[in-house]
């Protein structure tokens, strides 16, 4: 459908009873987005009230900030990313959801911002290898990678860090915030989940190889991203190997539920096990347990061939 004519079918389409079971849930996201919706400016004004602003040292702010300064710029990509999704995707219960998402990443971003401000100290530029990450899913004009790269992957990554931070309680307002956040995004995930098949289901080999190069691509470029982010993240006491070993985690239990309630070998393109190698040999490099170049290396190899 052209983007300047009106989509008069968008009742009138045939589901399977498999398609529709997902349309339902589908729908159901945008729904229970609605009911969860919290205003971004109370929370942030109670909380801040309640503990007093934020109460850091100047030298963890500073990491603090660059760890949340990608996040923030993260939030605004998704939020245009969903903009896109909403008006792109094929079928009411996909459209909702997705803006549903939109909704939930402009609070995102603001209140990520208020936060950043809350801090005083400057907000660092977002780093090279984020910016091209994020870029990676705003240029693509493939749905298939648009809504893998942002639904099921920068998302993830996203959760992983709001779930590091809170759980190492590193400063109470931003503890009190990320729950929120994690709820929301946990549904956006969904999205993903919900809807892959539908985009992947007809794709011919050489389209679900261009998938899966896809996300080799932005699996190794946050790694690279990660690796930039090294000394902020050990200033607050976080472990990048951890980060990066608990977000692969994360991935696979995602891809897992997607392949489960799916199936289909063209799903199955989203789960594509040369990536996962590359990425476990990929973390063996950057994050190893061993410093020798000659330990790195075996650790690297072993990494790919135990994944295969």
């Amino acid at each position: 459908m052209r983007a300047d004519k009106v989509d008069t079918s968008i009742f009138s389409r045939v589901h399977t009873a498999e398609e529709a079971r997902r349309a339902r849930k589908l729908e159901n996201i945008y729904h229970v987005g609605q009911h969860k919706i919290w205003d971004g400016r109370d929370v942030m004004a109670e909380l801040m009230q309640r503990h007093g602003g934020v109460q850091l040292d100047r030298p963890r702010k500073l990491a603090l900030a660059r760890v949340l300064s990608g996040l923030m710029w993260g939030e605004l990509v998704a939020w245009r990313v969903a903009a896109q999704l909403a008006d792109r995707l094929e079928g009411l219960e996909a459209k909702l959801a997705a803006t549903s998402q939109a909704h939930d990443e402009a609070r995102h971003f603001y209140v990520m911002h208020d936060y950043l401000e809350a801090l005083e100290v400057p907000i660092p530029p977002l780093d090279i290898s984020t910016r091209h990450l994020l870029e990676m899913v705003l240029r693509t004009d493939r749905l298939p990678e648009k809504l893998v790269g942002m639904q099921l992957f920068i998302e993830t990554m996203a959760l992983t860090l709001f779930k590091t931070l809170r759980e190492l309680d590193v400063e109470p307002v931003l503890t009190a915030l990320m729950p929120l956040y994690e709820r929301d995004e946990a549904r956006h995930v969904g999205l993903g989940v919900q809807h892959c098949p539908s985009l992947v289901k007809d794709m011919s080999r050489a389209e679900q190889a261009r998938l899966v190069a896809f996300q080799g691509r932005m699996f190794i470029t946050a790694l690279v991203s990660l690796k930039r982010t090294v000394p902020a993240l050990e200033t607050l006491g976080i472990d990048p190997r951890q980060v990066a070993e608990a977000g692969r985690a994360m991935f696979d239990r995602i891809t897992a539920d997607l392949i489960r309630e799916n199936g289909g070998t063209a799903v199955s393109a989203v789960a594509g096990p040369i990536v996962t190698r590359s990425f476990d040999a990929t973390k063996e490099v950057m994050f190893p347990l061993d410093p020798r170049i000659g330990a790195r290396l075996w650790e690297a190899g072993r990494a790919f061939v135990k994944a295969a």
